[in-house]
Order: C-alpha cells, then sequence, then structure tokens
C-alpha cells in the first residue's frame, strides 16, 4: 500500500493557517491557458501555477516537480485551507464554493492517469483512475458536475474517452468517446446533456450516454469554419454515411467547403492534398458530373498515387469517359 499512496496520493488534510503569499505575472510561453501567475509562499518555500475562482475568494495554487510528489494548496484569501501532495498534479481548477480539481499525470512509465476532485476542506470526492494519459478536464461554475478527458492510447479501454462525474453524488454519470473528438472546454447541464466547446465553433451538445444531439450543427460548423484537416474528416464522413451518395443539395456543399480549405492545405502536405481531390472527385461523381470526376481523381492520383482512386479511375475510363 505504501508505493501506491506514494504514486497516486492519498487525501488532502485540511488545515487553516494565515500565510504570507506573493504573485508576479507569469513568462509569456511558460504555460498556456490555467494560470497567468507564478504563485509563492515564502514561509512553505512554495512556488507553483494557480488559478482562482471567479469570485477571487479561492485561489488553488500546485507545482509539478515532473519526478514524483508534488504540493498543492486551497486558500481562501491568505489563509490555507487544503493542502497535499500528488504525482504530477495539472489542469487544476476551481469554483467559488472550493471545489477543486486536478488531473494527476503519475510517475513512471506507461499510459495513465487519475482524476481528482475535492471540496473545500480538502476532502476527496472523486479519484478515478485511467490507463490512458488525460488530456483536460472541466468542472461547472456551482461545483457539482466535473468532467475528464483522456487521450488516445490504442488497446485500452479508456482510450479517447470523456467522463462526466456528479460531485454531489461522488459519482460517474457518464462515459463515452465524443464523435467530435477532443474538446477545448465544457458546459454542464441540469437535464443530463453536456456541451462540447470548440475555438472558433462554438458549443455542442451530447447526452451523457454518448448521443450526439447537434451533430447536424457540429458537420455544418466544421463545413464552413473548420481548419481543413477536420473539414476533409467531416466531408468523408459524411460521404460515408450517405454510401457515397448524398442529395444534390449536400453534395454541393460538401463540394464548397472541399474548396473553402483546399488552398489552405500546406504546400508540403501531399497526401492531404491528394484527399482533398479524391474527396471533390467523390462529390463530382456523386452529383453525376463523371467526367470532372475522372479528372479529379486522375490529379489526385498524380500528386499521391497511393491515394487510392484506380478502381475510380478505371470504372469511369470503362464507362466511355475521356
Amino acid at each position: 500500500m505504501g508505493f501506491f499512496r506514494r504514486l497516486f496520493g492519498s487525501e488532502a488534510k485540511s488545515v487553516v493557517e494565515s500565510v504570507k503569499i506573493e504573485t508576479r505575472p507569469e513568462p509569456a510561453g511558460i504555460r498556456q491557458g490555467f494560470s497567468s501567475e507564478i504563485f509563492e509562499i515564502p514561509s512553505r518555500r512554495f512556488m507553483g501555477l494557480c488559478v482562482r475562482s471567479s469570485n477571487a475568494r479561492f485561489t488553488l495554487t500546485w507545482n509539478d516537480n515532473f519526478t514524483g510528489r508534488s504540493k498543492y494548496f486551497l486558500l481562501r484569501g491568505n489563509q490555507i485551507v487544503a493542502e497535499g501532495t500528488l504525482a504530477r498534479p495539472n489542469d487544476g481548477a476551481v469554483t467559488d464554493n472550493g471545489t477543486f480539481i486536478f488531473n494527476e499525470w503519475g510517475t513512471g512509465e506507461g499510459l495513465k492517469g487519475t482524476f481528482r476532485a475535492f471540496n473545500d476542506a480538502g476532502e476527496a470526492l472523486i479519484a478515478k483512475k485511467f490507463a490512458a494519459n488525460l488530456f483536460n478536464n472541466g468542472l461547472s461554475l456551482d461545483g457539482r458536475y466535473a468532467a475528464v478527458q483522456t487521450a488516445n492510447a490504442p488497446g485500452s479501454d479508456d482510450c479517447s474517452v470523456l467522463t462526466v462525474f456528479d460531485l454531489v453524488q461522488r459519482a460517474q454519470i457518464g462515459r463515452f468517446v465524443p464523435q467530435s473528438g477532443w474538446a477545448d472546454q465544457y458546459r454542464f447541464h441540469d437535464d443530463g446533456t453536456i456541451d462540447l466547446g470548440y475555438q472558433k465553433l462554438g458549443f455542442f451538445r451530447y447526452s451523457l450516454a454518448g448521443e450526439f444531439i447537434d451533430r447536424g450543427l457540429w458537420e455544418e460548423a466544421q463545413l464552413t469554419r473548420g481548419d481543413y484537416s477536420m473539414t476533409l474528416i467531416t466531408v468523408q464522413r459524411i460521404l460515408k454515411d450517405h454510401g457515397g451518395k448524398p442529395d444534390l443539395d449536400l453534395t454541393d456543399r460538401l463540394i464548397r467547403a472541399i474548396d473553402r480549405v483546399t488552398p489552405l492545405i500546406m504546400k508540403e502536405n501531399e497526401k492531404t492534398k491528394a484527399l482533398a481531390k479524391r474527396l471533390r472527385g467523390e462529390c463530382l461523381e456523386a452529383c453525376g458530373d463523371r467526367a470532372a470526376a475522372l479528372a479529379s481523381y486522375l490529379e489526385a492520383l498524380r500528386i499521391d498515387p497511393k491515394v487510392g482512386v484506380k478502381r475510380q479511375i478505371d470504372r469511369l475510363t470503362k464507362a466511355g469517359q475521356p
């Protein structure tokens, strides 16, 4: 048991202690997103990153010493109200009522991570281990709900899974692999749904059972505003879902999406350029313009001989296309 305590940490102990604290702006380039200050507790010889609750009542600070046990503190004003040690805590978040969470990355080899949630007294609410690295997390404004997203972990049941918790009930209430991929942020609702947020695209709703409620809105956002990689993936998925034969209106939208992102593809990314030509050919063939489809397939083949269009070219050539 001693080994696992050292590796995964123990429950935080509640302590109230007034301390002197110092803060200063975090140098640019150290870390993006979660923190904008370096936080010091000189009397504890502690320095780390910090986040604050939206009402500025609570401060959560931690460090990641990369090699093992790392300290964290929860402060109300200048009073330490909870503290503890974890194996590489990251992605800290705290709400107005003092509920706080961490992604504990752990040490040693292998894909792993532990999601941890605590109340304002430092008592453990959730400790969920995963056989995958942890990508990010989210916490509702009222501290009731939390979510953690794992990274890619081939062969693991925990690969790319989003897990949602009710921290009041101290229970897992949802687990699924989002069809829209890894989100940047999360919004929680009491009706059994969760919104996944993506930069430049917006928020899209899922049920806690994993039903993609806003799939249509997501696809439209990707076609009209997505980057070239996700747009082409979306086009590919839509073609597959429609058996390669979407209706004319949808086909026109797909072609416009391909044409929008094709100039954005990096010059040296030959495989992606070939994929764009192939997908455009599939759309043109679906709407009956076989001559233009053949030309697009031939261009894809010229760019990348392994793009996978030889069968389509043979079919159209045998059908009498020039």
